[in-house]
């Protein structure tokens, strides 16, 4: 079936992890044209090799790419809508690569954005091109369960029922959503990038129950699941301190944010007396490994894109965050890594001068809040 809102050769998916390979094949069922850009020429060899992605699971089929490079310039030429599939740690160094050749009509969309990947992304394009104010939306979390065993082949697990999707500035959106309602109807409005960045459900859900279970991760002898086996009752009542905390600091900046419960029942229609058994009656959840190391994304993304700016955020609005504290600094000790100096932060975010009684308006104009506050002279000094 011919897309409706897209002309053909439009979509580029830039980076081909387990996500960016269901997005290719999801797309491609579709009738979209594809190109496809990854900076590892072992998996676009692959790809080519393979003349496309062969998929199981939840869709099954082999699905044929137009394009399999290396060149981020060349996938994105013509491409009215890119779609960044990587994880979030390389936004700002994706973002530096395509600022140079991005055109007014093309949008940029983070899957997902975590906390603040469009507010950063935007700022750092806009850095690298001059006077270019980017198109650029953020959804709240991976649109699939995947697991890409080898290059050119994933399995899709699970498929999420509804996913937020924001832009920034905000009246975007009512240019952007149909064009990703047409890639899949699970994509539904959120009110701003506060909500879809604050809702950031795996900053929760990944490195504390990986941190919590290191010796069983580094085991090379036990293999378990990372949320039926690594989420017991403790620390299930551990990750609910920390969700309580992300909803205090989303509610000092006017954002209502969902709870783990809801979003499991929302997501997945999953239901339970507490958290520990909603997770466990979350099929989708049953099949999903644990990492075997501590070098991988839950950490090295989920600590410095999703906890540090929950935790800076909340610093500024004088909220304290002591359980999600907890988990950076067990990071940063057990990784010898200092998140908080190399993660997402007010000043890279593009919010340092920005009052926080005054954020969610700049969310909403973008960079015309600057026009609109010179008309209310003073206001950012006091």
């Amino acid at each position: 079936m011919r897309p409706k809102n897209l002309d053909e050769s439009c979509i580029a998916i830039l980076g081909v992890g387990s996500g960016g390979h269901a997005f290719a094949a999801s797309a491609k069922e579709k009738g979209f044209h594809i190109k496809i850009w990854n900076r590892s020429k072992q998996t676009i060899d692959a790809i080519r090799k393979n003349k496309g992605i062969s998929v199981n699971g939840l869709m099954e089929g082999h699905f044929p790419v137009d394009m399999a490079t290396t060149s981020i310039k060349d996938a994105i030429k013509d491409s009215q809508l890119l779609m960044i599939v990587t994880p979030a740690n390389a936004h700002k160094e994706i973002a530096q690569k395509i600022a140079p050749y991005l055109d007014k009509d093309q949008i940029v969309v983070l899957n997902p954005g975590r906390t603040g990947g469009a507010l950063e992304v935007s700022k750092t394009i806009k850095n690298n091109n001059g006077p270019f104010k980017p198109k650029v939306a953020e959804t709240q979390s991976l649109l699939f369960v995947a697991r890409s065993p080898k290059p050119a082949s994933v399995d899709i697990i699970g498929i999420k029922r509804k996913l937020p999707v924001a832009a920034f500035p905000a009246y975007y959106i009512e240019e952007i959503m149909p064009l990703l309602k047409d890639l899949n109807h699970a994509f539904w409005e959120a009110e701003t990038v506060l909500n879809t960045s604050f809702d950031n459900i795996g900053a929760i859900f990944h490195p504390g129950p990986l941190l919590l279970n290191v010796a069983r991760c580094e085991n090379p002898k036990i293999t378990y699941r990372h949320y039926i086996d690594g989420i017991t009752p403790t620390v299930a009542s551990f990750l609910e301190k920390m969700d309580e905390e992300r909803v205090n600091v989303a509610n000092a900046y006017g954002v209502t944010a969902i709870t783990l419960r809801n979003w499991l029942n929302v997501v997945y229609g999953s239901e339970g007396a507490d958290l520990h058994e909603t997770i466990k009656n979350t099929k989708e959840y049953h099949s999903v490994l644990a990492p075997s190391t501590l070098k991988v994304r839950y950490i090295f993304e989920d600590v410095p894109t999703g906890l540090v700016p929950i935790s800076d955020l909340g610093t500024a609005a004088g909220i304290l965050t002591p359980h999600i504290d907890i988990i950076i600094n067990l990071a940063n000790c057990m990784l010898n890594t200092d998140y908080r100096k190399t993660g997402r932060t007010i000043e890279s975010m593009g919010l340092a001068n920005i009052p926080s009684y005054l954020l969610k308006e700049y969310i909403m104009l973008g960079d015309d809040f600057y026009i609109d506050i010179r008309m209310r002279e003073g206001v950012l000094e006091e």
